[in-house]
């Protein structure tokens, strides 16, 4: 019994002992923030798997739905050209300074979303990912634009920078801006049903 006491003593002060450190750590200001100084290996391994992990869990729900559709590819390619393209960039653009300066920098989703996985694509555009400046397009956006957006993302590795500079050429020339489909809009910030 007094064993026991003493194991539970011990542990309870080195929990109060890890936690005035911790604090300590947070209050001292010693871990630099700043988004122009990459994360030591640790932090940037805990961040990414973190990440990963926290996205499988929560992506086995969702269905996915055809992708095929060249007039969803098109509502996509609309889409990431007025939202994605300024981080990510596209065939034949790199990201602007914005998404340069971004820490942890962006996929260049032009060259690796074909090995992408659409249900992940789908969860990371609808719910964003926290501390990446990855926002949340599911406050703006239906699940069917947001598919569209990913069916484009499939296509685009695929994609020559002459291709997409024709994509959007011809938006331009047919005066196309992305836009919600009547009776898909949803209210800004009203949640949806679980999928």
């Amino acid at each position: 019994m007094i064993a026991g006491m003493k194991t539970l003593r011990t542990l309870v002060i080195v929990l109060v002992v890890l936690l005035a450190l911790a604090l300590g750590f947070i209050y001292s200001g010693l871990f630099n923030v700043a988004a122009s100084s990459p994360d030591p290996g640790l932090v940037k391994w805990v961040m990414h798997t973190t990440q990963d992990r926290s996205v499988a869990r929560r992506m086995k729900t969702v269905q996915v739905p055809p992708l095929t559709d060249p007039a969803m590819i098109h509502t996509g390619f609309l889409h990431y050209r007025e939202n994605c393209v300024t981080c990510h960039g596209a065939p034949g653009i790199e990201a602007s300074e914005i998404g340069q300066g971004l820490n942890p920098l962006p996929p260049e989703l032009a060259t690796s979303a074909e090995e992408g996985n659409p249900q992940e694509m789908f969860w990371i555009v609808k719910h964003g990912i926290k501390m990446t400046g990855m926002p949340s397009f599911g406050v703006t956006h239906t699940d069917q634009e947001i598919w569209s957006i990913v069916a484009f993302l499939l296509k685009m590795p695929k994609m020559t920078p002459q291709e997409y500079q024709a994509m959007a050429q011809a938006a331009e020339a047919a005066g196309e801006e992305h836009h919600h489909e009547e009776g898909e809009a949803h209210e800004k910030g009203k949640p949806e049903a679980p999928h």
